[in-house]
């Protein structure tokens, strides 16, 4: 794998997408903050136009939200998400609210 990307929120429903890529020639690594999570379907099937080769998504992102992105993806960029498991139900409500 040389080239993954990493869709995120940024909290602030107004934000422009923001892209930014780290990592080195052999595993560059993209990483994509969009204003919504209904914002990442775009961002996905334009990722795989480009050549990603996985797609990860952030704990904001429920079963549906990975299922729209995977679809966007087209289906040939395995797509995944974060999720937390139920030990960290209080310390996502102290940061994230009910």
């Amino acid at each position: 794998m040389t080239r993954w990307a990493f869709i995120y929120t940024l909290g602030d429903p107004t934000a422009e997408v923001r892209r930014d890529e780290i990592g080195s020639d052999a595993c560059r690594l993209i990483a994509i903050g969009v204003p919504r999570v209904a914002d990442a379907a775009g961002v996905a099937a334009a990722l795989a136009e480009e050549g990603v080769e996985l797609i990860e998504l952030c704990g904001a992102f429920d079963a549906g939200g990975l299922e729209l992105v995977a679809k966007a993806a087209g289906g040939a960029v395995p797509t995944g998400a974060v999720f937390y498991g139920g030990g960290a139900v209080s310390a996502l409500h102290a940061l994230f609210g009910d």
